[in-house]
């Protein structure tokens, strides 16, 4: 009864948080619709601000799912005077709706194979039980595949290979330190990786989206190059406070030897698993070759691979498993969030946000300012639940703050939320590749926040002084 009335009590203030957040959400969106424009805005610009600030508050407030807010905040536009309907059918459902749309077939199928468990394997041989080397090695390798395919989903494929370490291992929840690393550096990982690539996270299609908008072209090969080092330097920092502060145990031998007798059980690679490997490293190959090849855009070479998949003698996705795998919420959000978000910045809202907010920035170094912006989202995102929500508030806003300390550094500073929209490891409850992991009980939210707050400290200086001149050697 205790834990029914702990329940109920639970889901009633979850209702009367949303509830307020809707209240919050329509007198912003009324006050600025209503008010006379302030000096230097529009009365389009004025109601975009109310949608910005409206939105803050059903994401941050889980008033309905993002999908949702998203969707219906994209059709108010026209009633504000933002933009036309016209216009927003036009761009719904544009390149980064179907590249996440067909990337998930990619993910899909990736998980319907055994490759995720000969990995594993291969590490467990590798580490010969070593938990250091465990640590570092699903870390890592974690981080790696998460650049390529979605987050949730390697997450998913790595999950159950892990739980069956521990309880081949005898580990228990609460008691193992091992499992403690594991569990925490699983979905950190996931969420880190997701910086390396556009198809790493729906959150950076978004943001280059947004980036095209101010003028910023960055293709597929610029992204992985320019952002790879910093997830790989996040993963070796996050792999040395775990280790340092949980000092995991070694692996027992039997365990090591029941997940490499699951993996002999396989034999070879099958067909299913080699089909899988050539459509994958293929399409990722095309990916980079867009970059010299117009004709191998991104999301084309997406859609022949989702296609080619479901043809007759690769079968290594149905329709069924497709619909029931693919984040539709992620979905809908991607196709309408970059809308929603790209009007309000055209009205020119953002730009005098961020000079009534951040003026004071333009007399500070490009590091202060990076410094500080850095540790502002880096915290701020505790409040919002997902990546691609966190990319489309403060992508915007730090493009207005890159016209007040210099639009050379657009990209640097818009990066800053990408990269922590995956990165961040002092949160739980807002964010759903943790709450995953936490369920299983080998970790608490203190936990989280001891291994994380090191690493994230560094880090943001990492990003501060590395940003504007790495970036800057790719000519943004």
């Amino acid at each position: 009864m205790g834990k029914k009335n702990a329940a109920a009590a639970g889901s009633g203030n979850m209702f009367n948080k949303r509830i307020a957040g809707f209240i919050v959400a329509i007198i912003l969106i009324a006050v600025f619709t209503l008010l006379p424009p302030f000096e230097g805005l529009t009365e389009p610009a004025m109601a975009s601000i109310g949608i910005f600030l409206g939105a803050i508050i059903l994401f941050v407030f889980q008033v309905a799912p993002l999908a949702v807010s998203c969707l219906t905040l994209m059709v108010l536009l026209p009633y504000f005077g933002i933009t036309d309907l016209a216009t927003i059918w036009a761009k719904f459902g544009g390149t980064s709706f179907f590249f996440v749309f067909f990337c998930f077939g990619v993910t899909g199928a990736l998980s319907n194979t055994t490759i995720p468990l000969r990995i594993s394997a291969w590490l467990t041989k590798v580490s010969k039980g070593n938990p250091k080397v465990l640590v570092f090695g699903f870390v890592f390798v974690s981080t790696i595949i998460s650049g390529f395919l979605s987050n949730f989903g390697t997450l998913i494929m790595f999950y159950g290979i892990v739980i069956m370490f521990l309880k081949a291992a005898g580990l228990e929840p609460g008691k193992s330190q091992l499992g403690k690393c594991l569990m925490i550096g699983l979905p950190f990982a996931c969420g880190n990786g997701g910086f390396i690539t556009p198809a790493g996270s729906p959150g950076n299609l978004i943001a280059q989206s947004l980036f095209l908008e101010a003028g910023a072209d960055i293709s597929f090969l610029q992204w992985f190059l320019m952002c790879i080092p910093f997830p790989l330097i996040m993963a070796l920092l996050v792999s040395l406070s775990l280790c340092a502060i949980f000092k995991p145990e070694p692996m027992p031998l039997e365990s090591q030897q029941a997940v490499l007798q699951e993996k002999e059980k396989l034999g070879a690679m099958e067909g299913r698993e080699k089909k899988a490997i050539v459509i994958i490293v293929a399409t990722v190959i095309l990916w980079f070759a867009g970059t010299w090849v117009p004709a191998l855009n991104t999301t084309v070479v997406a859609g022949v691979a989702f296609f080619i998949m479901f043809m007759p003698g690769v079968d290594l996705m149905d329709w069924k498993s497709y619909v029931r795998e693919a984040d539709w919420n992620l979905l809908m959000m991607v196709g309408s969030v970059a809308i929603t978000m790209g009007c309000v910045n055209d009205t020119g809202a953002m730009t005098w946000i961020a000079n009534q907010l951040f003026s004071g920035l333009g007399g500070l170094s490009i590091f202060v300012v990076m410094l500080i912006v850095g540790f502002v989202v880096c915290y701020l995102r505790v409040l919002i639940p997902t990546a691609p929500s966190v990319a489309a508030i403060f992508v915007p806003i730090m493009i207005g703050i890159a016209g007040i300390v210099g639009t050379q550094y657009t990209v640097s500073l818009g990066m800053i939320p990408v990269f922590w929209a995956g990165a961040t490891i002092t949160l739980l409850y807002t964010e759903p590749i943790y709450l995953y992991t936490y369920g299983a009980g080998y970790y608490s939210a203190m936990d989280l926040f001891k291994a994380g707050l090191l690493p994230t400290i560094i880090m943001n200086f990492i990003v501060a002084a590395l940003f504007p001149v790495w970036f800057g050697l790719f000519g943004f």
